[in-house]
């Protein structure tokens, strides 16, 4: 399970980020208040995640965030 992600924020969108780590994009479903606090593309982003797991779809979801200072935005 992934539980952290710390890499580049490569784009950012009302519900997803994609962060780049060690040259692998991750797709994060994240909330809109997450979205508007979340630096622009090209800054160090780190990410507390929840993997969801189901039957037809494994998805990535941020619980908390982490940018400058300590942010929390739960589902």
């Amino acid at each position: 399970m992934i539980a952290h992600l710390r890499g580049t924020l490569l784009a950012k969108h009302p519900n997803q980020a994609i962060v780049e780590t060690h040259g692998v994009g991750y797709d994060v479903v994240i909330s809109v208040p997450t979205f508007t606090e979340m630096p622009a593309a090209g800054a160090e982003v780190a990410l507390h995640i929840h993997t969801h797991v189901r039957e037809d779809a494994l998805s990535l979801r941020s619980e908390e965030r982490r940018v400058g200072k300590e942010c929390r935005s739960r589902w």
